[in-house]
């Protein structure tokens, strides 16, 4: 599964994470991603909220490499490529979110240390309290909730595809298709 799979199994995300069309921010505030879920969502992925920073692994090494202290021998490195194995980034919540939130805990602390170059001489300390800052957070394309494989075999993306082109974006096929370098 992991080598066949990678993006349903979490191990790679769509590297592409962005926006295709300049105007997609506007056509997201007047409920574009709503009224149009299709297109949106795979020309608009980060402002329809498809693609979310999230605390993700890099590589499938990872957790070897966690198993053998290198998240506190090279924390440079290993915080950045390795987050979610390091524990750089808190655990889903209880809402059954599959992937962990990225994001700092005091933003403007965490900016006037990342400005001061801290992320880099003190990683210990400053890249799990500023992931973000610290740019250990990822734009991924993942499924947000752990009922998007059941909900996308019961044919909802193509049911309900308003809340399920966001919410289960690799169930439904749009985080595959945003790692397609054809045009869409």
């Amino acid at each position: 599964m992991l080598k066949e799979c990678p993006i349903s199994c979490g191990i790679c995300s769509a590297t592409e994470c962005t926006d295709r069309k300049f105007q997609c921010e506007s056509w997201a505030r007047s409920n574009a991603c709503n009224d149009n879920p299709e297109f949106m969502t795979k020309y608009c992925p980060k402002s329809c909220e498809v693609c979310r920073s999230t605390c993700v692994d890099m590589h499938t090494d990872c957790p070897g490499w966690t198993a053998n202290g290198e998240c506190f021998k090279n924390p440079t490195y290993l915080y950045k490529h390795c987050p979610k194995s390091c524990g750089v980034c808190p655990e889903p919540s209880e809402e059954k979110i599959k992937t962990a939130p990225c994001s700092d805990f005091n933003t403007t602390q965490c900016h006037i240390w990342a400005d001061s170059g801290q992320c880099a001489e003190n990683p210990l300390a400053v890249m799990k309290q500023c992931p973000e800052s610290c740019g250990v957070c990822k734009p991924t394309c993942t499924d947000h909730h752990e009922g998007c494989r059941a909900w996308a075999f019961a044919k909802k993306c193509y049911d309900e595809p308003a809340f399920m082109l966001r919410v289960c974006p690799a169930s439904c096929g749009i985080c595959t298709a945003l790692e397609s370098k054809d045009e869409l």
